[in-house]
């Protein structure tokens, strides 16, 4: 084994535990979504029969031409033990707790821009440190294409502007161009995936020339295990 590849298998060992905490992330992340969901589900659920069990329909009135329906509530907003958090009309809150309402979409935008966050300012500089190169030389076009969604969430009011997104490498088919950032849930999942196989190229960047490595375009998740050499 040479100099320069021993040195290179060095720097691949280097970056292990950096990715292996990037993945742990993102994982951590992709069960935050799954359990807000199932979260977002009961609330809806559990409000929509709350909804039929303490409102009933009490009269109808004629205001200026249009029908006023008139609605009592069962249970006394008075009581000592009643505290408003907030006040909200029944079926707005089932709305935005509806799968692929405002809850969800809040909940999608926020994980991308806590996950373009993680790599931006924790993995990237890391890894960049052990390749002895500025942060701005490390690359992944899947994580290139999140840095101009977290921008377009933060700056444009979630919406991609189409010469951003005629900019994008990896994840053009998640959004549309022009449009508010909207993801439902599988392509919320494709996302992951793909976050995951960005950070697959990371890991192939010393070994992806050598023979029986695996095509990079054939990577569908990563993991690395934590372990210790034997002797």
């Amino acid at each position: 084994m040479t100099t320069e590849r021993r040195f290179d298998f060095d720097k691949a060992v280097a970056e292990l535990p950096i990715l292996r905490d990037f993945i742990d992330f993102v994982n951590n992340q992709v069960g935050v979504y799954s359990d807000s969901l199932a979260g977002f589900y009961g609330n809806k659920v559990r409000i929509e029969r709350q909804k039929a069990r303490v409102i009933r329909q009490s009269g109808m009135k004629i205001d200026k031409g249009k029908p006023v329906m008139m609605h009592t509530s069962l249970e006394d907003p008075t009581s000592p033990d009643v505290i408003h958090m907030r006040i909200t009309r029944v079926d707005d809150f089932v709305a935005a707790n509806s799968e692929h309402g405002f809850n969800e979409q809040q909940l999608c935008r926020s994980i991308i821009v806590f996950i373009f966050a993680y790599w931006d300012e924790q993995a990237r500089p890391a890894i960049a440190a052990v390749r002895g190169v500025p942060s701005s030389d490390v690359r992944v076009d899947a994580l290139g294409d999140l840095r101009l969604v977290r921008h377009a969430i933060i700056h444009n009011k979630g919406i991609l502007d189409p010469k951003e997104h005629r900019k994008m490498k990896a994840m053009a088919e998640l959004f549309e161009p022009g449009a508010p950032i909207s993801l439902s849930h599988d392509q919320m999942h494709k996302l992951f995936a793909m976050v995951k196989k960005a950070i697959g190229e990371i890991v192939m960047f010393y070994t992806r020339h050598l023979p029986g490595a695996p095509n990079i375009a054939d990577i569908k998740t990563v993991a690395i295990q934590t372990g210790r050499s034997q002797e």
